[in-house]
């Protein structure tokens, strides 16, 4: 094994062994000089409970125009969000959004940003400092006999799979630290908060839904004049593409795709996502070469972001199984919900609802929620909508009020 791989090793079991030594319990010496290792201990822990104090203190300065933060409060929306925008900053905290220790994780568990990748409890006061970083080993030279060149790119290789396996085991520990860092006797470290907790509210409520969407929709065309292309809003899972078409009569569809998607107008050429709290300047996708090519109006938004992630939004809905006389529930995320909202709206109208519209569908979208249901979906749920008629009918029903009123006299 080469000498590159073996410092990538030690290097590893170093790391390990900090993050150990930092999180786990000090344990008992059995040599003779231990009533001095008890005291020395004692000093110790006199200075770190003296440490987490003024560590407290300066977070409680920091965070003065909210108390939310420093506070045990696992089902409060608004401290979590306000312990998630700790991690905004690009120039703070660099852990990928991808992982499992990303920064919605380490906010569920009280923790917030305080420096370069590192998080602090404000409730407890401990710290951990976040390192992914795993790669160390000099680039191969181009300068190299061939006969070194491939030894060095065999090396390489190598050394690629065994910084995947750091690079895991790493974050598997970060995993575990989210929850063991915090005191033995933080609140935080018992219980975080719900799965629920990233959750839009009222995306169940169609009116509620198209009007928010609305008003985000008002605020983009009229403060942001040129408005970049939007790429089309994906399939997800069974449900076939949206089809904007079908919802708004005419005018630009990509401030409508921005707007269902959950973003909203910030500042002058600026949009941003209140869940994720992520910003994008669109002066970045306009022009014949722009900085970045796509507008994205779902992948722009972070990983675990309620408008991109079903497992965030953690939202179910009953949707009729192609194929099958069983329905199905599926978990969408935001900007899906948002979408089957206008949907259902717009067959309400032309059902014979409200006539004003700012969105009105085409005969074929009515076509295609038609041909997902088999007849004997459709029968089933006509029968179940006679029932709820003949329910709604009962009390109205006077030859039966009249009936059940001989027979209380008699």
């Amino acid at each position: 094994m080469s000498y590159a791989i073996e410092t990538k090793k030690r290097k590893f079991d170093r790391l390990l062994e900090s993050l150990t030594e930092g999180s786990s319990p000090s344990q008992q010496d059995d040599n003779p000089n231990n009533a001095r290792n008890k005291v020395t201990a004692s000093r110790h822990s006199s200075f770190d409970s003296l440490k987490r104090r003024r560590l407290a203190q300066s977070l409680g300065r920091s965070t003065s125009k909210s108390s939310l933060i420093n506070n045990y409060l696992p089902s409060s929306r608004a401290a979590f969000l306000e312990r998630l925008e700790t991690y905004r900053h690009v120039t703070k905290w660099h852990v990928p959004s991808t992982v499992s220790i990303n920064a919605a994780q380490w906010a569920k568990r009280g923790w917030i940003c305080v420096d370069v990748d590192t998080v602090a409890c404000g409730y407890c006061g401990e710290r951990v400092t976040v390192d992914l970083d795993v790669s160390s080993r000099p680039v191969v030279g181009e300068d190299q006999d061939e006969e070194t060149r491939q030894s060095g790119i065999q090396q390489d290789e190598a050394a690629d799979d065994l910084e995947v396996e750091v690079y895991e085991a790493l974050v598997n520990r970060y995993e575990e630290m989210i929850t063991t860092s915090h005191s033995g006797t933080c609140s935080w470290r018992k219980r975080g908060c719900d799965a629920s907790i990233q959750r839009i509210e009222g995306l169940l409520n169609g009116s509620t839904t198209v009007t928010a969407t609305k008003a985000r929709l008002q605020g983009i065309i009229e403060k942001i004049g040129d408005i970049p292309t939007v790429s089309d809003l994906p399939a997800y899972n069974d449900l076939p593409p949206p089809n904007l078409d079908n919802l708004q009569e005419a005018g630009d569809k990509n401030p409508l795709k921005l707007a269902m998607c959950g973003w909203q107008y910030k500042e002058p050429d600026v949009i941003e996502c209140k869940h994720c709290l992520r910003s994008l300047g669109l002066w970045l996708y306009r022009g014949t070469s722009p900085t970045v090519e796509n507008l994205d109006a779902v992948d722009s938004h972070l990983d675990y972001c309620p408008w991109r992630s079903a497992e965030a939004q953690d939202t179910e809905i009953v949707l009729p199984a192609n194929g099958s006389n069983i329905s199905k529930k599926i978990k969408l995320p935001g900007w899906a919900l948002v979408y089957h909202a206008f949907l259902k709206q717009t067959v309400k109208r032309r059902s014979g609802g409200d006539a004003e519209s700012w969105s009105t569908a085409q005969p074929d979208d009515d076509h295609a929620l038609r041909e997902q249901q088999t007849p004997e979906q459709r029968e089933r749920r006509m029968k179940d909508l006679m029932r709820r008629i003949k329910e709604i009918k009962k009390p109205f029903n006077v030859k039966g009020l009249l009936n059940r009123k001989d027979t209380v006299r008699t």
